[in-house]
């Protein structure tokens, strides 16, 4: 058997399949009447071109083609008739074209009579760019390499004749197409890597290597060329782009393969060099302005890049604005247990209403967004850089898919550039042998993420390896998004922040925030001997809107901030999901640090309690008796954590209990257990009331403390309690604390659960 076209043919049609070169070759021999009589293009008959084209485009394909093939019965040296007949032909068969396997046997005449015709029309009218063109269009989709690979030769033909007539638009055309051929060339080859012997890539379901270490793996196989191959075919291709976009500028697909070329090599400046040009030749040109934002945003000026992608979006249309945004490509494949009811999977993102999403997308990039105090949304402009530059990549024309649809866009929106990359021949799907035509490109990551890909030279398309896909699905529902090669990651530290919850009414509460600045880790690169810092303080609503924010700039000592910085904020919340986000900043150095919590919706009604207040010693307030809410107490409220040998103070709001006789009556029950277990075992703790007095009968083990006490106040709708834990002879190390409340009118309990650390 042999394979044309992407199909295998049965060895009693070989000779029907070799025949149609000879058959060429005939035409174009001494004796024939072509080689006697000049070749010199002969138009269709105007009167059978019209009627073939009418008869073409209302359906009768079948009739337009007879009436070409008459035509060229009648005079072979008609090139117009053969070039039209193999484009008719061409586009009857394009749908069944397919580079693994064709079934129908007609459809296969059909392209081999296309390639003849068309093939025919080159030979008789060597100047026609047209012709040479569509002839290099046909075999770059065809499902041949070699075929592809000879459609850049053709290609440079057509430049050729089209310099030759001086045909701009057919050069432009020309040298856009021997680019994509230099380009499919360079996809193969660059990065090559020169294998030791026969050693290829195994990744049958028996290898026994750890994939955390595959890039030690695939570096003990074969090792990476330097300097990098392909630069030849790189530069070539980025040459014909040039020169296409110079013969026509107006054309978007040349300008997206020379956007393309430079992103593909880094060269930022040049990309937003030529993007800007575009861009005040043609304002209405949204790629243009897509190509702005990947080249600023990589060049670190966001807020040029934040400018380029919104002016983008403004100029094209809803659907393109969409897809470009469409949170599906970050999100796991598959619902998890871990997400609580709430929307973080392709699957139920697609189901969503149009509006509720585009709240969500509001919602998602508030809560992603490394620092509010800075103008740009770091990792949105990522990802928007990494969708653009996927589909400036991958994009193929001829099979109308969208580069970040495919494969190696997927994955490269979802965890950015590859931190080391490498192509070995021999794909992972044929363990026996490395000579098989295909290439293995392998992307690794400094975070263990390891990706393979096979590849089909000349066909610039990477599939993820047969073998490795369900590695790939697992690792996307555990990992599905990363912004480690952001930047600001790097420079970004963590505020512990803990937030309680009191009651104030059926529809809010009041929150009290309390945060631990790490003042010590933002001065400490600065040079100066006094060190502002912005720190910021933002709340968030369901609906993004901010409903709190209150902002202020402190400055430090160098020499003397060797401690976090306490802060506490007070801030009324309303009843729907509320996002609280703390946030510092040194501006000279760039050094910041967040914290960021979502609030869900509370019942402000009935029996309940509030959230568990942890600071230093409660004590009543000057000229308060008897506390009615927590305001009435004084307590500096902690972030969680003490220093040994402190005294660790609660406050907690009790709400609706049931009274009788005038009075309400509860239980109250205080666990407090090691959460670390390592190192000295056991501890010792006290309650003491407000007048430092032990209450309750303890129980105690190893790691872990209970107590239980009854109480009883007046019957009225709030009741206030506040202790003190006395662990002065605790270990450091982390705790849970779990304090619940008993009504022992009806036997209800309500309960809450916190943690702290001693240090």
């Amino acid at each position: 058997m042999i394979t044309m076209f992407g199909t295998s043919v049965r060895a009693s049609r070989l000779a029907h399949v070799l025949l149609l070169p000879v058959t060429l070759a005939a035409y174009l021999a001494v004796g024939s009447p072509l080689a006697a009589q000049p070749m010199a293009p002969q138009p269709v008959r105007p009167s059978i071109a019209r009627i073939a084209d009418s008869l073409a485009a209302n359906g009768d394909t079948a009739r337009a083609v007879a009436l070409l093939d008459s035509a060229v019965r009648r005079d072979k040296r008609d090139a117009a008739a053969w070039h039209q007949l193999g484009l008719l032909q061409w586009n009857q068969a394009r749908s069944a074209r397919d580079p693994n396997f064709m079934k129908d046997q007609k459809k296969i005449r059909m392209l081999i009579a296309a390639d003849t015709a068309l093939r025919l029309a080159t030979k008789l009218a060597p100047d026609s760019a047209r012709y040479w063109l569509s002839l290099s269009r046909f075999n770059i989709q065809s499902g041949v390499s070699t075929m592809r690979f000879a459609s850049s030769a053709q290609a440079r033909d057509g430049m050729s004749a089209a310099e030759r007539s001086g045909e701009k638009l057919l050069l432009a055309e020309a040298a856009d197409m021997a680019g994509m051929a230099a380009w499919r060339s360079y996809d193969a080859l660059a990065n090559r890597g020169l294998p030791s012997g026969m050693s290829k890539v195994q990744l049958e379901n028996n290898n026994n290597w750890n994939r955390k270490n595959a890039r030690d793996y695939v570096n003990s196989i074969a090792t990476k060329i330097q300097p990098p191959t392909g630069d030849n075919d790189h530069a070539a291709a980025l040459d014909y782009f040039s020169r296409a976009v110079a013969a026509d500028s107006s054309n978007l697909r040349y300008s997206r393969h020379l956007y393309m070329a430079y992103a593909e090599r880094k060269k930022w400046q040049d990309l937003a060099a030529v993007a800007s040009r575009r861009a005040g030749q043609f304002p209405l040109d949204f790629q243009a302005q897509l190509a702005l934002g990947l080249a600023y945003h990589r060049l670190a000026n966001e807020k040029d890049a934040t400018h380029a992608f919104d002016s983008a979006f403004v100029l094209m249309d809803e659907g393109e604005a969409n897809r470009l945004k469409n949170l599906s490509r970050i999100l796991r494949p598959r619902a998890s247990k871990e997400q609580n009811g709430q929307i973080g999977d392709s699957a139920s993102w697609a189901k969503l209403p149009a509006l509720q999403r585009q709240g969500l997308e509001s919602m998602f990039w508030m809560m992603s967004d490394p620092l509010a105090l800075t103008q740009e949304n770091e990792f949105r402009l990522e990802f928007l850089a990494r969708v653009v530059f996927a589909d400036f990549r991958w994009t193929i024309d001829e099979m109308e898919l969208r580069g970040a649809d495919t494969d190696r866009g997927d994955v490269y929106v979802r965890y950015g550039p590859p931190d080391f990359e490498m192509t070995i021949p021999g794909s992972t799907t044929d363990s026996r042998t490395r000579l098989d035509g295909g290439v293995t490109l392998v992307w690794d990551y400094d975070a263990k993420l390891t990706f393979f890909f096979d590849l089909q030279p000349g066909f610039a398309t990477g599939r993820v390896s047969l073998f490795d896909r369900n590695y790939i699905a697992a690792l996307r529902d555990a990992v599905p998004v990363s912004f480690a090669n952001v930047p600001v990651t790097r420079l970004l530290d963590t505020i512990p922040i803990r937030i309680v919850r009191f009651r104030s009414g059926a529809d809010s509460s009041d929150a009290v925030i309390a945060a631990s600045v790490p003042i010590d880790s933002l001065v400490r690169a600065n040079t100066l001997d006094r060190v502002p810092v912005d720190i910021d303080l933002r709340i968030f609503d369901q609906f993004v809107k901010i409903r709190g924010l209150e902002s202020d700039q402190v400055t430090f000592a160098r020499d003397s901030s060797n401690a976090p910085l306490d802060r506490t904020w007070t801030r009324r919340v309303g009843p729907g999901i509320n996002v609280v986000r703390v946030e510092a900043l040194q501006a000279d150095s760039k050094r910041g640090a967040r914290a960021m919590t979502r609030l869900d919706p509370s019942t402000n009604v009935g029996f309940g309690m509030s959230d568990v207040l942890l600071g230093n010693k409660p004590e009543l307030r000057s000229g308060v008796v008897t506390p009615s809410r927590w305001r009435d107490i004084a307590i500096t409220p902690s972030a969680g954590s003490y220093a040994r040998g402190s005294s660790l103070g609660l406050l907690w709001e009790m709400y609706d209990l049931v009274p009788k006789e005038g009075q309400t009556k509860y239980r109250v029950a205080i666990t407090v257990e090691r959460a670390d277990r390592d190192g000295v075992a056991g501890f010792t703790l006290r309650v003491l009331d407000n007048l430092g007095r032990a209450v309750g009968r303890a129980q105690q083990s190893r790691d872990r403390f209970t107590i239980s006490f009854d109480r009883q106040g007046g019957a009225l709708p709030v009741l206030v309690e506040y202790l003190s834990l006395d662990m002065t002879q605790a270990p450091t190390g982390g705790y849970r604390l779990r304090v619940e409340v008993t009504d022992l009118a009806n036997q209800k309990k309500t309960a809450r659960n916190t943690e702290f650390r001693i240090r």
